[in-house]
C-alpha cells in the first residue's frame, strides 16, 4: 500500500486545523489565548486592533446615520434655494420652524436611543442657522455675517450643554471660530484697527481653551469627550493658528510684540504638547503633527535665509533647497520611527 498520499492528506488536514494558519479574528485569538499559545499582553493588543462583525456593523450604521443626516440637511438647504421665489415668507419660516421643532421633539422622544437623539438635536442646531439666514434674507435686516454666526452660536449653546455630544460641540466651535473671523474682518480691523496677527492669537486661545476642556473632560471620565478625533482636530487648529504669525515673523521679520508672543506661545504649545502626548497620554498622531509643523517652520526659516543670501536664484539653489527639505523630512520620519521602536520595547502606555 502506498502510504505517501495518506501522509500528505493527513498533513494537509493538520495544517487546515491548525489555528495558527487561520485568518485572524476575535474568535481565533480568544481560542489561542485559552489554549496558551499567546500571552495576556498579546491578547489585549489583538483585542484593541481586531473588531468583531457586530462592531463593524455598528460602525457602518453610525457612519450611514451621519452621512444620511448630512445629505438630508443639504437637501433642505437646496430645496429653499431652488424654490425661493415660489414660497411665501410665512411658508419658508413656518416650514423651518416646524422642522426644528420636529427634530427637537423627536430627540426628546428617542432619548433612550442616544445616538439617534443626539443626531436629531445636531440637525436642529444646524437648522437654526438656516432659519436665521432665511429670516435675514426675507426681511433684509442688513446684519453682518459675524452677527449671524455669533447669534447662531448663542442660540444653540443650551443644546450644546445638555446634549453631551462631541459632534455638536465641534460644530458649535466651528460656528464660533467663523463668527470670530468675520467679526475681525468686518468690525475689528476696519473700525477698531485690530491687527490680523491678534486674530490668529485669539483663534489660538479659543481652540487651546477647547483642547484643555477636552483633556480635562477625558480625565473626569466624560465619555463623550474621549474621542481621539476631537483632540487631533483641536490640536491641529491650535498649531495652525500659531504657525501663521510665526511664519510671518520668519518671512517678513516684521517685529511686533504680538508676533513674538505668538512665536513664544507656539514654542510652549509644541513643547508642552510633546511632553503630554509622549509621556502622559501617548498619541503618536499628535506627535506627528508637532514634528510636521516644526519641520515646516524650520524649512521656512532655512529657505528664507538661503534665498536672501543668494543674489541670483539659479537652479542650483532650488536643488539645494530640495535636498534640505528631503533631509529634514527624512530625519523627522526616522526619529519618529526610532521613538516608536523605543516605546514598543519599554512597553509604555497606550493611546487615550
Amino acid at each position: 500500500m502506498d502510504w505517501q498520499p495518506v501522509i500528505i492528506r493527513r498533513i494537509k488536514m493538520a495544517m487546515i486545523n491548525n489555528p495558527l494558519d487561520k485568518k485572524a479574528d476575535l474568535k481565533t485569538i480568544r481560542k489561542l489565548y485559552q489554549d496558551g499559545f499567546i500571552k495576556p499582553e498579546a491578547f489585549q493588543a489583538a483585542q484593541a486592533v481586531l473588531r468583531s462583525p457586530a462592531d463593524w456593523f455598528i460602525w457602518a450604521g453610525q457612519l450611514l446615520l451621519f452621512i444620511g443626516s448630512a445629505l438630508v440637511l443639504s437637501g433642505i438647504i437646496f430645496f429653499f434655494a431652488y424654490n425661493w421665489d415660489k414660497m411665501g415668507r410665512f411658508y419658508k419660516l413656518g416650514l423651518l420652524e416646524g422642522l426644528i421643532l420636529a427634530c427637537a421633539v423627536s430627540s426628546q422622544w428617542l432619548w433612550r436611543k442616544k445616538l439617534e437623539a443626539k443626531v436629531l438635536l445636531l440637525s436642529a442646531a444646524v437648522l437654526v442657522g438656516v432659519l436665521m439666514a432665511v429670516y435675514g434674507q426675507i426681511y433684509q435686516t442688513g446684519a453682518d455675517a459675524y452677527e449671524l454666526f455669533t447669534g447662531w452660536a448663542a442660540l444653540i449653546f443650551g443644546w450644546v450643554l445638555v446634549c453631551e455630544f462631541a459632534a455638536l460641540w465641534f460644530v458649535w466651535l466651528v460656528i464660533l471660530n467663523t463668527g470670530l473671523i468675520f467679526y475681525w474682518v468686518q468690525v475689528g480691523h476696519p473700525a477698531h484697527e485690530y491687527s490680523y496677527e491678534l486674530l490668529w492669537l485669539a483663534l489660538a486661545g479659543l481652540n487651546g481653551a477647547a483642547l484643555i476642556f477636552r483633556e480635562l473632560g477625558a480625565l473626569a471620565k466624560l465619555e463623550w469627550l474621549n474621542g481621539r478625533w476631537l483632540r487631533i482636530i483641536l490640536f491641529m487648529a491650535l498649531l495652525l493658528a500659531l504657525s501663521i504669525p510665526t511664519t510671518q515673523l520668519i518671512v517678513d521679520w516684521h517685529v511686533t510684540g504680538i508676533l513674538w508672543l505668538s512665536a513664544g506661545i507656539w514654542i510652549v504649545a509644541a513643547g508642552l504638547g510633546y511632553w503630554l502626548y509622549r509621556f502622559r497620554w501617548l498619541d503618536f498622531l499628535v506627535l506627528g503633527l508637532i514634528v510636521m509643523n516644526a519641520c515646516y517652520l524650520l524649512i521656512t526659516l532655512i529657505g528664507k535665509n538661503l534665498f536672501d543670501y543668494v543674489e541670483h536664484e539659479e537652479a542650483g539653489t532650488y536643488l539645494l533647497m530640495a535636498m534640505i527639505i528631503l533631509a529634514i523630512v527624512s530625519a523627522a520620519a526616522l526619529w519618529l520611527r526610532l521613538l516608536a521602536q523605543k516605546i514598543k520595547k519599554t512597553g509604555q502606555g497606550g493611546l487615550q
